[in-house]
């Protein structure tokens, strides 16, 4: 019996720092959701051979997939191996009336090959406004790891970042690279990632995806998890005490944690791709309010 047969699997998506992991640790309180942390990347990357860069797998690439690169036996492995997961962390919860969640950004370029393997999923899509993901990756991308940003060979692949592990090799640009890079290249992954899942959501029924905005997420808590456990079919357990512990200031830092080029940098991105900036969220005129947000920390 596959996993899709006993309960619907949840895959919780949006680019990184987004809020994907709080928004996951708040629903995975809920009694009927096993939510197997850490975004289970060696489970993909070993089990099913999709690569994730990353630190823990050893993948130096995380390519765009499509419904077109599914290969035999990769929906059973995965299936059993979520299982496995499933059971590690179930805690004193019973499978049998529990949701599988998997929380992870590394499938926004690989949402149609998720699909494809599981076409009975349900999908959680958490976005962010771009400013408060550009600084907040300019913080955690300081590692000794260095994530690069390809360069775009092929307009219809969706880039994700890229490992380097060792020395930086001597033909990268420099500017791609984090930490120490141009923080343009992570407006461009903000925009890339959500664009991708944007699209992805257009393309399956509206009963099969829950859109959420971080904000909103974290200035009405209660409203946002009881809306998506009606979404995945739950009662409206809350947690009260994961909920208090949420920073309602955490989108008030960018400004203090990007310097002036940096805000400088992010403007011209704004400029460059300007209303293309509206038509990925149901947010009104972003161009409008970047342009503004940014001009006014100059």
């Amino acid at each position: 019996m596959t996993l899709s047969k006993i309960k619907t699997p949840v895959f919780l998506v949006g680019c990184m720092r987004s809020g994907t992991t709080m928004f996951a640790e708040l629903l995975g309180a809920h009694p009927n959701i096993i939510h197997c942390p850490f975004e289970l990347r060696r489970v993909w990357s070993r089990e099913a051979g999709v690569p994730m860069a990353s630190p823990k797998t050893f993948d130096h690439k995380c390519p765009h997939l499509t419904e077109k690169d599914v290969k035999p036996g990769q929906r059973e492995m995965l299936t059993k191996a979520f299982k496995e997961e499933m059971r590690k962390n179930k805690g004193n919860k019973k499978m049998k009336n529990s949701l599988f969640l998997n929380k992870n950004p590394h499938l926004g370029n690989k949402l149609p090959f998720v699909n494809e393997l599981f076409p009975d999923a349900k999908f959680i899509w958490i976005y962010r406004d771009m400013p408060s993901v550009t600084a907040s990756l300019k913080k955690i991308l300081n590692r000794k790891v260095v994530h690069y940003w390809p360069e775009k060979t092929n307009p219809d692949t969706v880039r994700c970042w890229e490992c380097i592990f060792n020395s930086i090799p001597a033909n990268i640009d420099r500017q791609r690279c984090f930490p120490g890079g141009d923080v343009r290249y992570f407006a461009e992954y903000w925009y890339e990632t959500n664009k991708a899942i944007s699209s992805f959501a257009n393309s399956i029924s509206s009963d099969r995806i829950f859109i959420v905005k971080e904000e909103e997420l974290v200035s009405q808590p209660e409203k946002v998890i009881t809306k998506c456990l009606k979404f995945l079919g739950l009662p409206a357990i809350l947690p009260i005490s994961l909920i208090k512990n949420i920073n309602p200031d955490r989108n008030e830092l960018w400004s203090t944690r990007l310097n002036k080029n940096e805000i400088n940098s992010l403007f011209n991105f704004v400029l460059e791709n300007g209303e293309n900036l509206n038509s990925i969220f149901p947010d009104d005129n972003l161009f409008y309010k970047y342009k503004q947000q940014l001009s006014t920390n100059l």
